[in-house]
């Protein structure tokens, strides 16, 4: 409150005797990122959204890192198209082939909280990497057609050593 008092009386008086202050130098631009620390940024949001993310949780890690949703877009935008370019091919490794569809994977569920324009372009870029590399399609048991996903199950499921998870649960 004082301050505010201290503020208009300084003012005052600056106005009376004709004296301005001097102007408030400009705000300084905001460093850019590189485009290594834009993917960092990225992957620890593709990341979050895998755990749970919600619309809020993305909003508030980008807030919290200082980025804006336009920029990341960008940055997404400029990745898409220099993964498309040349970097894979429709001949790529199985390996290269599964981890471009797991990053869809990802990059789908971002785009299906709806945040902003960067899950739209997480959402299109997804989509065209599935386009591209499709998930193979197989009949189940029941007669029925789906898209299937790889995984590796160690043990159990109980811990890494199914043996020893069997015995413990079977004492107790």
């Amino acid at each position: 409150m004082l301050n505010k008092i201290w503020q208009f009386l300084k003012q005052l008086i600056q106005r009376l005797l004709g004296t301005t202050p001097p102007p408030a130098p400009p705000p300084q631009p905001r460093p850019t990122l590189t485009d290594a620390e834009y993917e960092s940024k990225f992957m620890e949001i593709l990341e979050g959204v895998n755990v749970g993310w919600s619309r809020g949780d993305v909003a508030g890690f980008l807030i919290a890192k200082r980025l804006r949703d336009s920029e990341l877009a960008a940055w997404l935008r400029r990745f898409g198209t220099g993964l498309f370019e040349g970097e894979y091919d429709d001949t790529a490794p199985t390996d290269a082939v599964a981890s471009l569809q797991e990053l869809a994977r990802r990059l789908e569920l971002l785009g299906r909280i709806r945040s902003g324009e960067l899950s739209e372009v997480a959402g299109d870029t997804g989509r065209e990497i599935l386009t591209r590399f499709p998930l193979p399609v197989v009949e189940d048991d029941a007669g029925g057609y789906g898209n299937v996903i790889e995984a590796v199950f160690v043990g159990d499921g109980l811990g890494v050593s199914g043996d020893g998870n069997r015995r413990d649960a079977e004492g107790a």
